[in-house]
């Protein structure tokens, strides 16, 4: 048995969701546009199961964190460089750090 029901108080806010019943093993028929799909099946409590189409990206074309340059502005990059050529003294907590890590690493 399929139920439509529209939720949403606005034309642009409603959402149709379909109201299917299980068989004795919990499965389900999921509509066509389903059909060789990947699909995220997400537990949002005890009594609702959201599922999702999921899009598949191909591992080579995802970026590392490093391809991906952040630019400073020139405020930032002249702070960043006048900090390189005149790098300011260490504090005490910075001497600490450094002397713990040398015990620690040799």
């Amino acid at each position: 048995m399929v139920k439509w029901v529209r939720y949403g108080e606005k034309e642009k806010d409603q959402m149709l969701t379909e109201t299917r019943t299980t068989d004795a093993k919990g499965r389900l028929v999921l509509p066509k546009s389903f059909a060789n799909a990947t699909v995220i099946i997400e537990q949002v409590s005890d009594t609702e199961i959201r599922v999702r189409r999921a899009k598949v990206i191909a591992e080579d074309d995802l970026p590392f964190e490093e391809e991906v340059a952040t630019l400073l502005s020139d405020r930032d990059r002249d702070r960043f460089l006048e900090l390189l050529a005149n790098p300011p003294e260490p504090t005490p907590a910075m001497i600490a750090a450094a002397e713990r890590h040398k015990a620690r690493r040799g």
